[in-house]
């Protein structure tokens, strides 16, 4: 085993760096936690995207620090994911536009697949040739052990060339995420809420792929990569405000109490018209859908809006929507042409991000699973 003086740095950079990881890897537990085969499979792609970012943010962490000095098994052993990044950002894109899952998406890992299988080559080799790989790209001036090698781990070269195939491959995704986003403009896109992260994640793409070149062209070997992890980790923190921030947690806190309200009565009629027409264009099915939103939507405030739905209407907002997402859900669960739409995809149809939501509250407003309210409207249609 290679024998070299301790070496240990943690600075600020170094410490973003493990936060980034920390986060990561937190993020995609989250998605998993809950029940992985009931969730829509978008966040299962933003989990493993997630996943893939923090292990690459976790190896330049360990290179950086010189940890990498005590884990020597651990060198390069997150390169084949840089040919999985491209296939998760497009399938990631391309599930946020509205398309669903098919198994000939598997086709897109093939490349990862095949260097995967390739780089075990050197995942085999002894710890003395993953020394001098290591001090090769971040301690250059270090001298290198003496090692025979008995079995070449790069016999095709792909490994000298891996950051210029990880450049085109990541350029083919780019240019078919552009056709894909392209495609869309001409169309009306079924999610506005998705199609914003879709914008965001093709503008991350990019940058990336700029902020690759640049690094390759400016540091010789691996010198620079603390650099594109440091990119990687403000998607991390960008992605995390954005999931955190469109949740229901922090949207305002409604008062109940109206005693001080200027609103007449004749404005709370004209709110209440205006919500019906607001009905007609199905803003609910939007997994967006909030009191702000509505509310901006209506040239109101959330207060006044709040105030008219509990005094006119008897309900609160997230009552009002749930009974509006469950009877949209029934008409389709007892539409004779939509008996193919699975109960994730009738979810999805009603502004649900998960079936379990989607189950729970269907269940508590009919007394019912979806499942079974479907076998009882088509068997009673028969």
């Amino acid at each position: 085993m290679p024998q070299t003086e301790p070496f240990f740095r943690f600075d600020w950079f170094a410490a973003i760096l493990l936060v980034g990881v920390v986060q990561g890897f937190f993020m995609s537990l989250l998605f998993l936690a809950r029940r992985p085969h009931r969730q829509p499979y978008h966040h299962l792609l933003l989990a493993a995207l997630v996943f893939t970012f923090a292990c690459m943010v976790l190896e330049v962490f360990l290179c950086y620090s010189g940890l990498m000095f005590r884990t020597l098994q651990l060198v390069d052993f997150s390169e084949p994911a840089n040919f999985a990044v491209g296939p998760l950002t497009y399938l990631l894109l391309r599930s946020l536009s509205g398309y669903k899952w098919t198994e000939r998406q598997w086709l897109h890992f093939i490349p990862f697949a095949v260097y995967f299988l390739y780089h075990i080559l050197f995942y085999i080799q002894p710890e003395e040739v993953k020394y001098n790989a290591y001090i090769s790209a971040y301690f250059p001036e270090m001298a290198y052990l003496p090692v025979t090698i008995e079995l070449f781990w790069d016999p095709l070269q792909w490994t000298k060339y891996v950051n210029e195939l990880t450049m085109g491959h990541i350029l083919i995704y780019i240019v078919l995420c552009f056709l894909l986003l392209r495609k869309q403009s001409t169309t009306e896109s079924p999610n506005p809420y998705f199609y914003t992260w879709a914008r965001f994640l093709l503008y991350f793409f990019v940058a990336t792929l700029v902020l690759i070149v640049i690094v390759k062209l400016s540091y010789e070997r691996d010198l620079g990569d603390h650099f594109l992890a440091m990119f990687l980790v403000v998607q991390l923190f960008f992605a995390s405000y954005k999931i955190i921030t469109d949740s229901a947690f922090f949207q305002p806190v409604v008062q109940v109490k109206y005693e001080k309200s200027a609103l007449s009565e004749e404005a709370k009629q004209d709110l209440i018209q205006k919500l019906k027409a607001a009905e007609q264009e199905k803003f609910y099915t939007q997994p967006s859908a909030s009191l702000p939103t509505l509310a901006k939507q209506l040239h109101t405030s959330p207060h006044y809006l709040s105030q008219s739905l509990n005094e006119r209407l008897g309900k609160s907002f997230f009552e009002y929507l749930a009974e509006l997402r469950i009877q949209e859900a029934k008409a389709i669960l007892a539409d004779p042409t939509q008996q193919h739409l699975k109960v994730e995809e009738v979810a999805e149809q009603v502004g649900y991000m998960s079936k379990s939501a989607f189950s729970s509250v269907f269940k508590k407003y009919t007394g019912q699973t979806p499942g079974q309210f479907r076998k009882t409207a088509v068997s009673g249609s028969v």
